[in-house]
């Protein structure tokens, strides 16, 4: 249906060629006082689903609808109106009061005599199931990052994998995980999908332990909403950063952290090599799922693109198809990667002899 301004209020309809046609009360640029508006809604729609169309609620049932039709659309209006009541009664949002908030604090790199793998995992909706055929293929070359990113969806896998699930466990929780285990649809508030659900099932994976105590070194990037600045979280509540970073903007609702607003880490950085850097790694492997393909992920010393089906953002479908993109991209960066670790390898090699050679 054609957007109307909000102060204009509905009057009446009347049917042609089975489309509604609303008439609201408001000045239009004839300055008639009425506004014919076209909806390219059958008018069934109208007559079974009227919450779809909240300013006419309260008019006088359309002359196109027959007695039968009206009974509808009051009943379907009654019962809408029941629900914004019953919506006052929800059940209250899932606490953690053993957990602090997500937060960022300085991050302390580790310093290890050998390679340091990072992988970096990037934004991109539901062909983020991706990521996990690219772990399967690191697993089975003897392949174990010591540092974990994530941005968006890839935030969702990377704080799984940072919590201990290998990735036998991760394909079997994909392939088992239904939509709305992750998915809270919503008709009331900022967006259609709360994502509370998302954040108490990486929680509940987790046994609600916070990010410093994951058994990898983790960071989950989100955005400040008014300031459009990257945040880096490394500690507290892990499901909700992974929420925040998840939160696309007009999909999720917004995450608030300590009277700050937070949307998806995607819009400051889909595949956060620097921040891997950051934590120490001089291996990093970034895992690029975005459609158009993003630059981010060339600062990486290897980037993995898997040719993922084109889904949407909440859209499961091609789960499968993704995971198998993911393990075909891995195989075929492999080469790359071993010859990456051999560079560190030999690069650290020298420096301990150079090193042995001074202090004599």
């Amino acid at each position: 249906m054609a957007k109307h301004p909000n102060n204009m209020r509905c009057l009446v309809a009347k049917q042609s060629n089975n489309l509604c046609r609303f008439a609201y009360a408001g000045a239009t640029n004839s300055g008639s006082g009425r506004n014919w508006i076209e909806s390219r809604y059958n008018c069934n729609l109208f007559f079974h689903m009227p919450f779809l169309f909240p300013q006419c609620l309260i008019s006088a049932a359309p002359p196109c609808a027959p007695s039968s039709m009206r009974k509808i659309m009051f009943r379907s209006a009654f019962l809408f109106l029941i629900a914004l009541l019953l919506a006052g009664c929800a059940t209250a949002p899932h606490e953690y009061p053993e957990l602090a908030p997500p937060r960022a604090v300085e991050i302390t790199p580790i310093r290890s005599e050998h390679p340091v793998v990072a992988l970096v995992l990037g934004a991109g909706g539901s062909r983020g199931f991706a990521h996990v055929g690219v772990i399967k293929v690191l697993e089975a070359e003897g392949i174990r990052p010591q540092v974990v990113v994530g941005s968006s969806s890839g935030s969702v896998v990377a704080a799984l994998y940072a919590g201990g699930y290998d990735a036998a466990a991760l394909e079997d929780m994909a392939l088992k995980v239904e939509d709305r285990e992750l998915i809270d649809f919503t008709l009331f508030g900022p967006a259609p999908v709360q994502g509370e659900a998302l954040q108490d099932y990486v929680n509940k994976a987790l046994g609600n332990r916070s990010i410093e105590a994951l058994e990898r070194s983790f960071a989950v990037i989100a955005t400040e909403r008014a300031t459009r600045r990257m945040t880096i979280f490394n500690r507290g509540n892990t499901g909700l950063a992974v929420r925040a970073s998840s939160s696309i903007p007009n999909v999720f609702w917004p995450v608030v952290i300590e009277g700050t607003e937070y949307v998806d880490g995607g819009l400051t950085s889909r595949v956060p090599v620097p921040v891997a850097r950051r934590m120490g790694a001089n291996v990093v492997i970034g895992v690029d799922i975005s459609w158009r393909g993003s630059h981010d992920v060339d600062a990486a010393d290897v980037a993995i693109r898997p040719a993922t089906p084109r889904t949407r953002a909440l859209d499961f479908s091609g789960k499968l198809e993704s995971i198998a993109a993911g393990e075909a991209a891995a195989r075929a960066a492999m080469p790359a990667i071993r010859e990456r670790i051999a560079q560190v390898t030999q690069e650290q090699r020298r420096q301990r002899v150079a090193a042995a050679a001074q202090s004599r």
